[in-house]
């Protein structure tokens, strides 16, 4: 559906905890003890977790309730460092493995076999030795020391890149999405490495006595990414720069941490581990809040599926986190407008106490002042999704601000993230890069075109064949537009989309990643 005078956003955040105190409670589902990032799940098929524990890889298929061996036993291997599965094959695994030399290897028959593709390996220190990019989901990275090495296979060979001058140990990689040139590394005493040319050249960006045992690439809030300190006085920092600097997080001071995640459908989700503290942490507003929970033990990872089913591999094994009561979770919110009529639209995942919606209103450029333009009753007590639609029509053209308030049974409540509505025509030709991206299988195109024009929006794999159109020669006016592009029909991959309108054209790169 294409929709006139747009500005699309999608908050995908969780109602903050100050109105709701929530308890998570941890629970051993499998024990074992890799220090590493041994959790992963099936890219298409969530219920499905695997772990990965001295020799052998363990596989739930009910979200993490119990484990089964899955394979056989990977000869030589004293510890599973982490584990890396794809979505063309539920057959396919890499994993990286202390033995007496470290290596990589590979099963394609679902662990009834396993392949050495890199050996006489020094991970060390290495907590995390391989990370995929992104963008490009078969290209694969990992290091050896200081010798930086890529896989375009999904991990079958290996070629070395370059080195990286000044590591001793490193001990985590990552690659930021849609700019897979600049690749992060931590290191075990010296601090944060920074690549900007897929890791043949390397720059020390952070300083620290101390090790950085991991590091998390926010997939939804550009350039931003996590790093945990242990040692050198501990901690936990944030770059919004792509990882050129680094600002400190207060609440962590002083504190050793370790694993980090992201949830992948909600930048706002956020949690962390202490190595000797027997504590988890979790922020459900960007890192502003912090909720402690208690985990005995050391904690080697943290692992979010999404913001109800959330791991940790602790020196005992991987526990999985129950919270006993959650209101509501908010898991999108969005504003278009049409011929100045606002239409507003959310999503819940979870609703365990909803009397209703207030929805509120206020003026750009006075954020202080809201009033209160409608309610929509709520689903009460549901573990079911469900859809909102809303309109209102302000009266006058202009930016305005809208949230919601969502009101508990006992009278309690809370607020929503606010977005931004505008109903001013645009100044400038524009192509706005797509949301969510990479996605599985529908995601949002944004456009403004500055007068009314024929346009053509087509979809092209990388080889430059068409494979959809989603506009086709279709007349417009001026105005912000945004279509949802639906890829049920196509495989996994990086794809272009172009918009023509009129003699103008611009493109850009959407990854699908079922």
């Amino acid at each position: 559906m294409i929709v006139r005078k747009l500005i699309f956003f999608f908050l995908l955040a969780a109602f903050s905890s100050a109105a709701f105190a929530q308890t998570y409670t941890w629970t051993l589902k499998q024990s074992g003890s890799s220090l590493g990032d041994p959790i992963t799940s099936d890219p298409n098929n969530s219920n499905i977790i695997f772990y990965g524990t001295g020799a052998q890889i363990y596989r739930s298929t009910d979200r993490g309730e119990t484990f089964s061996p899955w394979g056989t036993s990977i000869t030589g291997s004293t510890r599973v460092k982490n584990i890396i599965t794809t979505a063309k094959n539920n057959q396919v695994m890499i994993a990286a493995i202390e033995a007496s030399t470290d290596k990589i290897v590979k099963t394609t028959n679902a662990g009834q076999t396993w392949t050495v593709t890199l050996d006489n390996a020094n991970f060390s220190f290495f907590g995390i030795p391989m990370t995929p990019d992104p963008s490009h989901p078969d290209t694969i990275y990992t290091m050896s020391n200081n010798i930086f090495y890529k896989s375009y296979d999904f991990g079958s060979t290996w070629t070395q890149v370059g080195t990286a001058s000044g590591f001793t140990t490193p001990c985590d990689l990552e690659v930021f999405p849609d700019s897979s040139h600049i690749i992060l590394a931590g290191d075990n005493t010296t601090g944060i490495f920074r690549s900007t040319n897929y890791g043949v050249t390397w720059t020390q960006v952070y300083v620290t006595s101390g090790e950085i045992p991991t590091i998390a690439v926010d997939l939804r809030k550009k350039g931003t990414a996590w790093a945990t300190k242990w040692g050198g006085g501990g901690g936990f920092l944030k770059s919004t720069d792509f990882g050129l600097t680094w600002t400190a997080i207060p609440f962590f001071n002083g504190l050793s941490m370790w694993g980090v995640d992201i949830a992948p459908e909600n930048s706002d989700f956020i949690m962390t581990g202490r190595y000797s503290g027997s504590n988890i942490y979790v922020s459900k507003d960007g890192g502003l809040n912090w909720i402690t929970t208690s985990l005995s033990a050391s904690n080697y990872s943290v692992n979010i599926i999404d913001t109800l089913t959330i791991f940790a591999a602790q020196s005992p094994g991987i526990y999985k986190a129950t919270v006993p009561y959650v209101p509501v979770e908010l898991s999108s919110f969005y504003a278009s407008v049409i011929d100045n009529e606002v239409y507003l639209g959310w999503t819940t995942a979870t609703e365990l106490n909803n009397a209703r919606f207030e929805i509120e209103r206020a003026l750009a450029s006075d954020r202080n002042t809201w009033i209160r333009v409608g309610e929509m009753e709520g689903h009460g007590t549901t573990t079911t999704p469900r859809r909102y639609v809303f309109s209102d029509k302000p009266g006058v053209t202009g930016s305005y601000l809208y949230r919601l308030k969502q009101v508990d049974y006992d009278g309690k409540f809370e607020y929503s993230n606010t977005i931004e509505v505008t109903t001013e025509t645009p100044s400038v030709f524009m192509l706005s890069q797509n949301y969510p991206n990479p996605f599985n299988p529908t995601t949002n195109i944004a456009f403004s075109i500055t007068e009314q024009t024929e346009v053509t929006l087509s979809i092209f794999d990388i080889t430059g064949r068409e494979v959809a159109k989603i506009i086709n020669n279709k007349t417009l006016p001026a105005g912000n537009h945004s279509v949802e592009f639906d890829a049920s029909n196509l495989n996994s991959g990086v794809y272009l989309y172009t918009l023509n309108a009129g003699d103008r054209s611009l493109t850009k790169k959407l990854t699908l990643i079922k």
